[in-house]
């Protein structure tokens, strides 16, 4: 990000009798807060009056490059390098470089405006099948958004959709390193949101929760003058992830609230100065989620007292220049300090669940060569017992050789001994008894860990075709729905939705399914 050291360069450079100093600070400050609209209203008559000003080329680079347009910020900066030559500040030579390596980047990717004209969507080769769902959160979070922020971001939204999470690395602050270790699949930085495609990972994620969580971001910023600290900011938004799908207040996750609640008991807690500068430079994805947990949490606190009304007002207090404690205690009568303690004492009169059997799962990139649109592979790793695993495993080598009988006696054994809160084994089981014609007993096989496990892709998979052959078409779609906001390449929820959809009078999400399995061809 621009600082404020190259905000005061920049003015140094050039200053115009169109644009006073003030003038350019205010430019730049407003660019940097990511209030474009107002920042293009304030430049373009200046622009008019003084079309070669090295020190207005510049802010007219910075705002394009805000603005998601590379090509031509790349070419306000060369105009403002070329008029300003060695007296260039080698902060503008580095802006630059960031901005060349994102047009490099992303110059081949294919572009759609939705029909509103809301939503610029950015995409290179099979992600386009997502779009329609994309569009479908981004204007279902639009709506939700504006009206709990009481406020609707002015312009055009700028998202762009990565093959693999290397384009986070090149395109962010963000090493390769941080990325794995933190698993962050999504940023919102530089005025746009920025999401990795599931088909980069194993058995894909939870992509339409993750963009809408970027959304909140987005208006966030937007709102509140780019003033609210990293803990607040992702704790309102994965707060607020949820709210394009269902109502306020949505309950954590089994395997947050697990990690939660045994993070409290033993007080290995990250406080919110570890949090930043960012989520993702946290040491691994146990403590990114442990972090998540707390600030959600802490804003559900929040807005259980207050309402967004209250989280609106305290926001509105930062953005005019209180700093957080003065803040929080205007609106809810406590400093930070007394935030942190009232939340422990919260969460522990509340008492947080722990999940019997319950294993934490990551995320797994994929690497290069494995194939796009599969469950993904069977994880033992979770298996901490060697005769668990070993059962597991048989099961599975049975179960591949079509002995789905034997295949199912071998996962029952492992249950025995380890309990039926394990994703794999348990869909093991539940594979062998659809293979079986065993359709009714799917459902309680999977009760467990649909619970324990919302984003595990074969879950939604092995519901929905046993949903299916029970008659139950209610149940099957949502199932492949869920399975298609985890993984869209997968072909046979489109397939089986195609038919359902057409059962249901729904022809356009017919068509729009039969559409996505084309492309899947």
């Amino acid at each position: 990000m621009i600082t404020r050291v190259l905000l005061f360069l920049l003015v140094a450079v050039g200053a115009t009798q169109a644009a006073s100093d003030a003038e350019l600070q205010k430019l730049h400050a407003l660019v940097s807060d990511w209030q474009v609209a107002e920042a293009r209203r304030r430049l373009e008559p200046l622009l008019a009056a003084d079309p070669d000003a090295p020190s207005l080329a510049f802010v007219e680079g910075r705002l394009l490059f805000f603005e998601g347009r590379y090509q031509e910020s790349l070419a306000a900066l060369d105009r403002a390098i070329a008029r300003t030559g060695d007296s260039t500040p080698p902060q503008v030579q580095e802006f630059r470089g960031i901005v060349a390596t994102t047009y490099e980047k992303l110059k081949g990717f294919d572009e759609v405006v939705t029909p509103d004209g809301r939503f610029l969507l950015r995409f290179s080769g099979r992600d386009r099948l997502m779009i329609p769902y994309v569009q479908e959160v981004l204007q279902k979070a639009d709506a939700a958004f504006s009206e709990d922020f009481r406020f609707k971001p002015e312009g055009r939204v700028v998202v762009e959709i990565y093959p693999d999470a290397l384009y986070l690395a090149a395109l962010s602050p963000l090493t390769e390193k941080d990325i794995e270790t933190s698993g962050t699949i999504a940023l919102c930085k530089y005025n746009r949101l920025m999401f990795t495609s599931p088909r980069a990972l194993v058995r894909g994620y939870g992509w339409r929760d993750t963009v809408a969580h970027e959304f909140v971001h987005y208006y966030l910023t937007k709102a509140s003058g780019n003033t609210v600290p990293i803990w607040l900011h992702e704790g309102i938004a994965k707060f607020m992830e949820t709210r394009w799908r269902a109502a306020p207040g949505a309950p954590m996750e089994p395997p947050q609230e697990d990690l939660l609640a045994r993070s409290l008991k033993e007080d290995k807690l990250v406080t919110f100065a570890q949090m930043h500068p960012s989520m993702a430079k946290l040491p691994s994805q146990e403590a990114a989620s442990l972090a998540y947990a707390e600030v959600h949490t802490a804003v559900q606190l929040l807005w259980e007292r207050k309402g967004y009304d209250g989280l609106m007002a305290f926001i509105g207090h930062l953005r005019d220049g209180a700093d957080m404690d003065e803040a929080l205690t205007r609106v809810y009568g406590v400093d930070l300090d007394g935030l942190w303690n009232t939340w422990k004492a919260e969460m522990k009169r509340k008492g947080l669940r722990t999940y019997p059997g319950l294993v934490q799962t990551s995320l797994k990139f994929k690497r290069p060569g494995e194939a796009e649109g599969a469950e993904g592979e069977d994880d033992y790793g979770t298996i901490e017992e060697k005769k668990v695993k070993d059962f597991a495993h048989l099961g599975e080598l049975l179960r591949a050789r079509d002995r789905h009988g034997a295949a199912l006696l071998e996962y029952r054994k492992a249950m025995a001994l380890g309990g039926e809160g394990n994703p794999v084994i348990q869909n093991g089981a539940a594979s062998a008894l659809i293979e079986l014609g065993r359709f009714a007993e799917v459902p309680a096989a999977l009760e467990r860990v649909s619970l324990y496990y919302p984003g595990f892709l074969k879950t939604h998979l092995n519901l929905g075709q046993a949903f299916m052959q029970l008659g139950d078409k209610a149940k099957a779609i949502g199932a492949f729905e869920e399975a298609v906001g985890i993984n869209p390449f997968h072909p046979l929820p489109h397939q089986a939705l195609a038919a359902l959809y057409a059962d249901a009078g729904q022809p356009e999400r017919a068509e729009q399914a039969r559409a996505s399995l084309e492309m899947l061809k």
